[in-house]
């Protein structure tokens, strides 16, 4: 496989979107591209024409009706096999699927779409993909994208959510146990426990707490829960905490600094910066514009 390039997740207003939507065509007789990875999933369903894809330098035919699913950081490349192929691409943050106080049996079903490493089958059928309605919600989520009526980030993360729910289904019904490969030892049959850990104690909680409290050396952690989460333990730590800060902000009259000190951030213009980066506006700005929609 060709030396991989990196490709960046959309923005819109500077803002990392969550999902993003695109239709695409590729000819027969187009110059092939560079592989590629992203940190984000990516969700590919074959509307005409016949593909192959080279997944982690593995290659795999893709037909009409069929969709593929590949994971954060994975080399992938696509070639037409006709004259021409339309597909649709969803594509969207690995954190989507991290929802705040998720319990372990939710992580235990969103893992395989995390790692880089998993052993979950890449193509569905076009008869699975029919059958679970998940071309119905790879439609509404183009629709969602292309009119961007209010409200449109919500039926875009839904509908993801649902294809996901509909995949791990499947994967259940036919009885393969998804594992994720984790070099070196144990951590992904603790992840479950780790998360809730977490999810509970996030607002003041270091990375060497978390290593101490399962027994874990800190540099093993620390290394095993990016590989297995494909972001690092203070990323995660900030989305938990940018999260509960909107909701904070939303449904309480309580101050910046509030908010700052009750999510262990180490001032308030710290807080400040991390929010923005998050939202690209600062906490006082996201209320007024939320309120005033």
């Amino acid at each position: 496989m060709k030396k991989a390039v990196y490709e960046k997740a959309a923005d819109i207003d500077g803002v990392t979107v969550p999902v993003e939507c695109l239709e695409m065509i590729k000819t027969v007789d187009e110059p092939d591209h560079f592989a590629h990875f992203h940190e984000f999933l990516e969700m590919l369903y074959l509307l005409d024409g016949s593909m192959n894809i080279w997944l982690n330098d593995k290659l795999y035919k893709f037909e009409q009706g069929e969709l593929i699913i590949i994971n954060s950081n994975e080399t992938h490349r696509l070639s037409s096999n006709s004259s021409e192929s339309r597909y649709l691409v969803i594509k969207f943050t690995p954190k989507l699927l991290c929802t705040f106080q998720q319990t372990p049996k939710e992580t235990q079903y969103i893992l395989p779409f995390l790692a880089e490493q998993s052993e979950q089958p890449r193509v569905y059928s076009r008869e699975f993909v029919e059958s679970s309605n998940i071309s119905e919600l790879l439609f509404d989520a183009i629709r969602e994208w292309n009119k961007k009526d209010i409200g449109f980030e919500l039926a875009l993360k839904a509908d993801v959510l649902k294809i996901i729910r509909r995949v791990v289904g499947f994967l259940s019904e036919q009885g393969i146990n998804v594992r994720v490969s984790v070099s070196g030892g144990n951590i992904q049959q603790m992840i479950s426990g780790i998360l809730e850990y977490i999810n509970e104690n996030f607002s003041f909680i270091s990375e060497k707490d978390v290593a101490d409290h399962f027994n874990i050396s800190y540099s093993y952690f620390s290394r095993s829960f990016k590989q297995i989460m494909n972001m690092s333990f203070k990323e995660y730590i900030n989305y938990l905490k940018i999260n509960e800060a909107q909701r904070l902000l939303l449904t309480t009259c309580k101050s910046i600094t509030e908010i700052s000190t009750e999510l262990g951030f180490s001032s308030s213009s710290h807080f400040i910066n991390v929010f923005k980066k998050y939202n690209n506006c600062s906490p006082k700005q996201y209320k007024k514009l939320k309120n005033l929609n």
